[in-house]
């Protein structure tokens, strides 16, 4: 898989092989541009460590991201995890492209365009902005080979045209978020000028508004339109969806239990927090079944003192920690 190329010097084309997970489409990008690749691996790290964590606290966890290129059942079955993982790994390549764009790790790229119009406010352009647009485009055309067929056409199943709008979704969620960053000149730290630049929010910030659109998902059927393939809203009264919106057309399980079917885990052994309100509840997270109560010792240095010159001594403390786990 790609992520677990991570520490491969990306030197030479043969380092663009099937063994990274890449298909034969992606293996020719891949051959092109040698000096991105180690950007497109950081982003398929990034995106799953924060599918991860934005989702640690529900049933379904996003574990099953470590499975990729070989994905589990819950990430093919068209469901509301697919629309998220499939948007959140869109979103991070274009995140991590136009950041490494500003940082100067290839020739391809640089800063983004600065703003220019006149701004009212006690501020002037400059720095070196995270060059989304690029992101943009080599973003789509890294994804976009996952969705052609040996003809060179765009596949039509309705498995590819949700994956091709989820990624889209993806980058807008991206685009939509650049925003402005600044810095201050000035004797001792005053600020008697400052520049600003285009800039992208942290990636926990994307991942976040990705999973808003993951809680409102639209379901969507297919349905042909003078010959035309779409995806519409299953909902009667609802004619169309955003460009901005996850779309998904399988109703995801419970998860509470293993089932190879549905790609569900379960949630035997997952730590719970008793009395919580939130969904790590061990009512919720349990799915009923209740939980067992375990304690854990966990030994920490602390009560620090540095002494003059020049060590610091501590102390070992010992904590007992109250732990719960579904049965």
């Amino acid at each position: 898989a790609l992520y677990r190329s991570a520490n491969r010097p990306w030197t030479t084309t043969r380092n663009c092989s099937k063994s990274s997970g890449l298909i034969s489409r992606q293996l020719r990008i891949c051959r092109d541009n040698l000096d991105l690749m180690p950007s497109v691996v950081t982003s398929t790290l990034v995106g799953m460590e924060t599918c991860q964590n934005q989702f640690k606290d529900r049933r379904w966890n996003c574990s099953s991201v470590l499975a990729v290129p070989n994905l589990n059942n819950d990430l093919v079955r068209g469901t509301r995890e697919q629309a998220y993982v499939y948007g959140i790994s869109s979103a991070a390549l274009v995140h991590t492209l136009s950041r490494a764009c500003s940082i100067g790790v290839t020739t391809k790229c640089s800063c983004g365009p600065l703003p220019t119009w006149e701004t009212a406010e006690d501020f002037k352009w400059g720095g070196c902005g995270d060059d989304v647009k690029f992101g943009l485009q080599f973003a789509e055309l890294f994804t976009k080979a996952t969705l052609i067929n040996k003809k060179g056409k765009e596949k039509q199943s309705k498995k590819a045209m949700m994956n091709r709008h989820n990624f889209r979704v993806g980058r807008e969620i991206v685009k939509a978020s650049l925003g402005k960053a600044c810095k201050c000149h000035g004797v001792s730290g005053s600020c008697a000028q400052k520049t600003c630049w285009k800039a992208l929010p942290n990636f926990d910030a994307i991942g976040a508004m990705l999973r808003e659109r993951y809680a409102l998902a639209v379901e969507v059927r297919r349905k042909r339109k003078k010959k035309i393939k779409m995806l519409v809203p299953k909902r009667r009264g609802r004619s169309q969806f955003r460009n901005d919106e996850l779309v998904y057309y399988e109703r995801s399980p419970d998860y509470c239990s293993p089932d190879v079917k549905t790609g569900s885990v379960g949630t035997k052994g997952r730590q719970c927090i008793l009395g919580s309100r939130g969904a790590r509840n061990c009512e919720s997270m349990c799915c009923g079944r209740g939980h067992e109560t375990y304690t854990e010792i966990l030994r920490e240095r602390c009560e620090c003192k540095y002494f003059w010159c020049c060590y610091v001594k501590c102390k070992t403390c010992t904590k007992v920690l109250k732990l719960n786990k579904c049965r």
